[in-house]
């Protein structure tokens, strides 16, 4: 096939108008090609942190669950994170900087 055969081929307004629409809808358009790859990289980017604020949740919802029927480990964590005291103590807290 000669270059005039295919020139003559394309040279139809129904041929020609199918890929003008064509390059429109796949360059131009508010959804063209790359505005899907963005939507699909930022899709599977927020998927992951679903998936790990699902499992931060549980892992959360586990040490409540242990904190509620655990008086030690309360009282651990009342005393090193919150800096609780019992009423007959004092603490005395050492900011040490190297």
């Amino acid at each position: 096939m000669s270059f005039k055969e295919v020139l003559k081929k394309f040279s139809n307004k129904y041929i020609i108008a199918t890929l003008i629409f064509a390059a429109l809808i796949v360059f131009i358009d508010q959804y063209n090609v790359f505005e899907q790859g963005r939507s699909y990289r930022k899709l599977r980017k927020v998927k992951k942190e679903v998936k790990y604020y699902d499992a931060e949740i549980e892992k959360e919802m586990n040490t409540l669950n242990e904190l509620k029927t655990d008086t030690a480990l309360m009282e651990k964590v009342a005393r090193e994170q919150h800096l609780m005291k019992r009423d007959d103590e004092v603490v005395y807290i050492l900011d040490i900087k190297e």
